[in-house]
């Protein structure tokens, strides 16, 4: 481990002190502000300089990204990096009650802890404040940190990419130990589908409707799902229509997804869909109407870049071995990788994500704020 970071008590209970204060405030997407405020403040004691651009207006939220960089730091020739967490959590996020079990944090079990993505925060905060005790001149830095990761990404789609001059990142944000680093992603599209049919009485003149369910149901049989390929998975997961059992449904909406790591596999999986649902309205009399966004676009950083052997060198100082992984879930990185800020996704330890069973132990929590402190001094 660095000299300069020392894992004794007192670093471990600053870390568990300032995680459960950071977790208690309410955080859920679209509703980041008090935390927001919270994180601002800390960077601010920190020495950056924090401004918020304007993504919560243009998705509905109550907050923007915070942008923070260090004034006047002009250490030697080293260029810019970029640290990145998130704001939000999933739901059930309101009224966490953090509780130390040993050497590990958990939820009361009603709620999710908010691991994801409170110990990515904790780590940029504490790693930046183990800088600053190492070296008062400190090389180039950027952090930003994002609203409404959790849904789809849209913090970061909507960032103000022209506020940031760092071409190198790294997103403190994945549900795996401290040295495993998520060097590629998929592309995620979404897609939304309207079967409508025609009513009909279902008990006097069923013959004269138009089945949106059958139609529907039919197409169900026929479209990928699960594991497409080694790369490539594919869903639906939404399905709502029907306004009464005596009624032929007129109506059907389904909502699903298309993830794969080839760009060119998922455009060709999600054509399956629409030509399914198109076909089968076609020969039951109904209409398919269909609609698919991208979410985000698939990255792939290579072993070999600036942007992984730094983080092999930061892992290395704090005694952690680098595991290389692709993750099938997206990340900010997903975003950064799209506007050319070659980035990667870190494990910082958090387990049972997205569940009220969300626990992280103590130990990660001390090695992702070590990892951060490495990699702002350029370890």
């Amino acid at each position: 481990m660095h000299s300069t970071i020392v894992d004794g008590p007192k670093l471990r209970a600053e870390l568990i002190e300032e995680f459960c204060n950071l977790a208690r405030v309410d955080s859920e997407p679209y509703e980041e502000a008090d935390l927001a405020e919270v994180i601002e403040r800390s960077l601010l004691e920190l020495g950056f300089e924090v401004e918020r651009d304007n993504a919560g207006e243009r998705i509905g939220g109550n907050s923007g990204n915070l942008i923070a960089k260090l004034p006047g730091n002009r250490c030697s020739n080293a260029k810019s990096i970029l640290l990145c967490a998130h704001l939000d959590r999933v739901p059930p996020g309101k009224g966490v009650k953090p509780r130390l079990d040993g050497d590990r944090i958990y939820s009361s079990g009603d709620t999710v802890l908010g691991a994801d993505d409170v110990a990515g925060l904790v780590a940029i905060l504490a790693g930046m404040r183990m800088a600053r005790k190492a070296q008062s001149t400190l090389p180039p830095l950027e952090v930003a940190i994002t609203v409404c990761e959790e849904k789809g990404l849209q913090g970061s789609r909507h960032l103000d990419y022209s506020k940031l001059q760092s071409k190198m990142g790294f997103v403190f944000d994945a549900a795996r130990p401290v040295g495993v680093v998520i060097a590629g992603a998929p592309t995620h599209i979404k897609f939304d589908v309207d079967i409508i049919g025609r009513a009909a009485h279902a008990g006097i003149n069923p013959q004269d409707g138009v089945s949106a369910v059958r139609t529907a149901g039919a197409a169900l049989t026929r479209v990928p799902f699960g594991w497409v390929d080694e790369n490539t998975t594919a869903n639906i997961g939404m399905i709502r229509g029907g306004e009464a059992m005596n009624i032929v449904c007129e109506r059907v909406h389904l909502v699903g997804e298309v993830r794969s790591h080839d760009d060119a596999v998922a455009e060709r999986v999600l054509g399956q869909f629409k030509e399914c649902f198109a076909e089968e309205a076609a020969n039951s009399g109904a209409r398919a109407e269909f609609e698919a966004s991208t979410l985000y676009r698939s990255y792939r950083v290579d072993e070999k870049s600036d942007t992984v052997q730094l983080l092999r060198r930061a892992l290395s100082s704090i005694g952690r071995s680098m595991t290389l992984e692709l993750s099938n879930g997206g990340t900010d990185a997903n975003q950064f990788n799209a506007h050319g800020i070659e980035s990667v996704g870190l494990g910082i330890g958090f387990e049972q994500a997205h569940s009220t069973r969300e626990s992280i132990a103590v130990d990660e929590l001390v090695a992702a704020a070590s990892l951060a402190c490495c990699l702002i001094l350029r370890d």
